[in-house]
């Protein structure tokens, strides 16, 4: 599913509260290889896994989803991330072609 990601974080962020407290936190997110500094590895036809801790202050219920691109898309991709124990959140990604994925 196709979906205009920039323009949804920038309505979210014109709803954020004025003094800067964040609600959601994202940390951890894998796979990543020195802190992103270089490209995780797969092969055309795998699917790359990703897992992030993701909570929030409050009782609220969490949704989370997965955007992803390949370097040579303007769009980005969507899929939704499950939960699973505690705190940690995973999706998943095809490889359809060679090259740079962002996610």
């Amino acid at each position: 599913m196709k979906t205009n990601a920039k323009q949804r974080v920038e309505d979210a962020s014109d709803q954020l509260p004025v003094e800067g407290r964040h609600r959601a936190v994202i940390a951890g997110v894998r796979p990543e290889v020195e802190d992103g500094r270089f490209p995780i590895k797969r092969t055309v036809g795998d699917t790359v896994e990703v897992e992030a801790d993701i909570f929030a202050d409050g009782h609220d219920v969490l949704r989370c989803v997965l955007l992803y691109r390949h370097e040579t898309e303007q769009e980005w991709s969507e899929t939704e991330m499950k939960p699973s124990v505690n705190d940690l959140w995973r999706g998943t990604f095809p490889v359809s072609e060679m090259g740079f994925y962002r996610y």
